[in-house]
């Protein structure tokens, strides 16, 4: 690995919100979570039926779906960049203050999204809303921690992990069938009206809690890795078009560009962070193999995870079996209620045997969901069958693998590293995310054939199987749970 520069000392980390004041009643705890609930359940649900209607919309829209996978990726990207700026400004200028903000702001787009005329419209708003949620999320933690207090930090995680994904489960449920009645326009301004009703609880609910010190917020990074994953994303879309045109793809003056500028992003954000006071990445972490592979690891499963979380509804569910938009975004529904049943035993396993068992059985299991989806492509026999398979395998995956992952970074840094460490989490785990959506597209095509599903899910697979890095070569020391 290169040396990095020497460069002044990490300030000392902000004090955790969770261990300043004494904690809430408990009549508080359930009403704030109640209203946590509120604010992610149109984040998490619209994902789940944002990903099934993506071929009606990109339809109405009079544009291609991976064009319209973009309504995703932006999103993600946005909150890939602007999370760790956001839990910073909570710090700064209140953690109350700032989850307002990201409720106000994700409310109103939810609402603009019925009114968007063309694709560009629609992932212009969509960015906003995942600047929004950047500023909510990590706040909403800080809130939920401060709430239940130290001794209690592992049992709120638990509930804004159940949160996260239990309430999107429910929102899935009813507005699946709602898909097919009011449309997907209707479906964003429902959506909006439940954060509307959330905004006002929040308004009445939500106490305010001690600030953290002021640190300074790295916009200049978060543009420079966004900028360089952007234009990586566009050059992976593009590389499909001019190989089916029998086009080089060293002769594309574009697809150069787009390269060259990427490479520029990233050499100015290396050089950078290696001397920001606050960096947005503290780079000195990577020289951790502890600290390294799980971030890898996790990117590679999440890869996976989200890619065919595109793929499966629009393009096998819609059109390989027929089935409507609505009945699609219902058969989804094992994944994240998956999820939320193995994450609480995942931490429990976690904390009794280590990362290492739980990180080995996770990306077996997305591995498996990935065959699973490759062979139930073909409607033929089993197919159906295999492919709720799949589904549960990839919400068992998640799991199980999320809270080792987490547990193997936090433990391989200090104590005052941990908001820096979250924040790298964070981050790399959302550029896999998008990487994985905009390539898995790219790779399946506009309209693939049961044989190019199959290539596009084997695909998925072999990038999940990087997932055994950290379980197979983190040391058996870093792997125990700390």
């Amino acid at each position: 690995m290169a040396h990095l520069a020497p460069r002044p000392p990490l300030p000392p980390a902000a004090p955790s919100t969770a261990d300043v004041g004494p904690p809430q009643g408990t009549r508080y705890r359930w009403a704030l979570l109640v209203v946590i609930g509120f604010a992610v359940l149109g984040f998490g649900s619209l994902m789940t039926l944002v990903s099934a209607a993506l071929g009606t919309i990109a339809e109405d829209l009079d544009t291609s779906v991976p064009t319209a996978g973009w309504v995703m990726t932006g999103l993600m990207l946005a909150m890939a960049v602007s999370t760790p700026a956001g839990g910073k400004l909570g710090d700064i200028y209140g953690h109350r203050r700032m989850f307002m903000i990201g409720m106000v702001g994700m409310t109103a787009m939810m609402i603009v999204n019925y009114w968007v005329l063309d694709i560009g419209t629609f992932i212009a708003v969509r960015v906003v809303f995942g600047l929004c949620g950047g500023m909510l999320m990590p706040s909403g933690m800080a809130l939920l921690m401060h709430a239940f207090g130290p001794a209690e930090r592992a049992r709120a995680v638990g509930w804004f992990q159940f949160a996260m994904t239990g309430a999107p489960t429910i929102g899935v449920v009813a507005g699946g069938p709602m898909l097919n009645v009011f449309g997907w326009r209707g479906i964003f301004l429902l959506f909006g009206l439940i954060g509307l009703l959330g905004t006002v609880m929040a308004v009445f609910i939500v106490k305010p809690i001690p600030r953290g010190a002021r640190v300074s917020i790295d916009v200049l990074g978060a543009l420079l890795l966004g900028g360089g994953t952007l234009l990586v994303l566009w050059a992976i879309t593009r590389i499909p078009t001019l190989t089916r045109s029998g086009m080089s793809l060293l002769s594309d003056q574009t697809l150069m560009l787009m390269v060259g500028g990427a490479v520029a992003c990233f050499v100015l954000f290396v050089g950078w962070e290696r001397r920001a006071a606050s960096p947005l990445l503290d780079l000195r972490l990577f020289r951790r193999p502890s600290f390294t592979l799980p971030l890898v690891s996790a990117a590679c499963n999440q890869f996976a995870y989200m890619g065919a979380f595109i793929i499966v509804p629009t393009f096998l569910l819609q059109d390989g079996y027929g089935y409507s938009v609505g009945v699609a975004a219902l058969l989804m529904v094992p994944r994240p209620g998956a999820f939320a049943l193995a994450s609480p035993f995942g931490g429990t396993l976690v904390t009794k045997i280590g990362a290492r068992v739980p990180m080995l059985f996770g990306t077996s299991a997305m591995i498996g969901s990935m065959a699973a989806f490759a062979i139930g492509a073909d409607p033929a026999g089993w197919g159906l069958a295999l492919v709720m398979v799949g589904l549960v395998l990839s919400g068992v995956s998640a799991g199980f693998g999320s809270p080792a992952y987490q547990v193997l970074v936090a433990s391989s840094v200090d104590d005052k590293d941990l908001g820096v460490a979250n924040g790298m989490n964070q981050t790399v785990m959302w550029i896999g995310i998008i990487t994985g959506i905009q390539s898995m597209l790219a790779f399946a095509g506009d309209s693939p054939s049961i044989g190019r599903l199959q290539a596009t899910f084997l695909f998925g697979g072999v990038v999940a199987a990087f997932g055994f890095m950290a379980p197979l070569f983190a040391t058996r020391r870093a792997t125990r749970a700390g």
